[in-house]
């Protein structure tokens, strides 16, 4: 396995589980809806990421004055904001839809990456694309033929 980080392989694998039992904790929340959920789940993720980002490295951050809007606005729009549309449904969906949704965030950074900020997209990229989206399509046709 040469070139492949086995710390960054260990975080993904982590991260695949930590997801996946977002998913299901959520489906099985019967009480904790909305405003609630999203605010307990970001509240959860501030406390993950203090503890790792103290344990490896520190917790000095810089941010330049000229971008501290932007962090700002990232924070409360897309974290905020994302996050109580997200948990807010998340409940009200099969599970296996939520799942999909999840594979078409990174997908979507990725296009809005090429149309907006002009980056390139590669034929493996533009081939991972068409595999997601296949994925999902199929995922959600087999789901309403059963």
């Amino acid at each position: 396995m040469s070139g492949v980080n086995a710390k960054g392989l260990v975080c993904a694998v982590l991260s695949a589980f930590a997801y996946c039992a977002m998913v299901l904790f959520n489906k099985l929340s019967k009480e904790v809806k909305g405003i609630e959920n999203a605010t307990f789940q970001l509240l959860s993720a501030t406390a993950v990421i203090a503890a790792y980002t103290a344990l490896s490295g520190g917790l000095i951050v810089s941010v330049p004055k000229s971008s501290l809007i932007f962090v700002v606005l990232l924070g409360a729009v897309n974290t905020g904001i994302g996050c109580f549309l997200y948990f807010s449904s998340a409940s009200r969906l099969p599970a296996q839809s939520v799942a999909v949704c999840g594979y078409l965030e990174p997908l979507s950074a990725v296009l809005f990456s090429a149309l907006i900020l002009g980056e390139r997209l590669f034929p493996l990229q533009i081939l991972g694309a068409a595999l997601i989206i296949g994925g999902a399509l199929f995922g959600e046709i087999t789901k309403k033929a059963t």
